[in-house]
């Protein structure tokens, strides 16, 4: 139904309908729907959680980078609407919040960065990840997902400079400011 519909439109008697079941028989297994979309969001984030607890920012930026993708590429339609539409950006958003809450409780920022610093860090790398992977969505997943995973941990991990030695002009720049 989230494929079909914003979840505000949702109903547990069209949900119990659908399913072939009595309300009575959802209500005996959830209080209310927020509670099976809480279940369902944890189905995404937990394995993901699983698959990168211990890999902590920024050592590991690389590695998180390409489990996500790869991960996001392997969990199918529901997923890719909720990265994908701005409709679901609060069920993303819880998402994202299981899928990083080990790291962010543990992870300290660099000696020498600011909280404020490491803030900046910290939203670049999730939010390049799941733009990164939206826009490969929204694009109709035509480039292959090896291509697709090593392009995206590139990017996110090196910048958009990439290999151009003409840039290597601005380096004092941003090592004075």
């Amino acid at each position: 139904m989230l494929l079909e519909m914003p979840y505000e439109k949702i109903t547990v008697t069209e949900l119990a309908r659908r399913a072939n079941i009595n309300s009575k028989t959802f209500y005996r297994h959830y209080a209310i729907l927020d509670d099976l979309l809480e279940e369902m969001q944890l189905e995404f984030a937990l394995p993901f959680a699983e698959l990168t607890s211990g890999l902590p920012y920024p050592d590991d930026t690389d590695m998180i980078t390409r489990e996500f993708l790869i991960y996001s590429s392997k969990q199918g339609p529901l997923y890719d609407a909720i990265v994908s539409s701005g409709m679901y950006a609060n069920i993303l958003d819880k998402v994202l919040e299981e899928m990083s809450a080990e790291r962010a409780s543990n992870v300290r920022p660099p000696e020498g960065w600011t909280d404020k610093e490491w803030s900046l860090y910290l939203a670049h790398v999730t939010t390049a990840q799941v733009r990164y992977y939206k826009q490969w969505v929204d694009d109709g997943r035509e480039v292959p997902v090896g291509r697709m995973v090593s392009l995206g941990v590139r990017l996110i991990c090196n910048g958009a400079f990439l290999e151009k030695p003409w840039r290597s002009d601005f380096a004092p720049f941003y090592a004075a400011n």
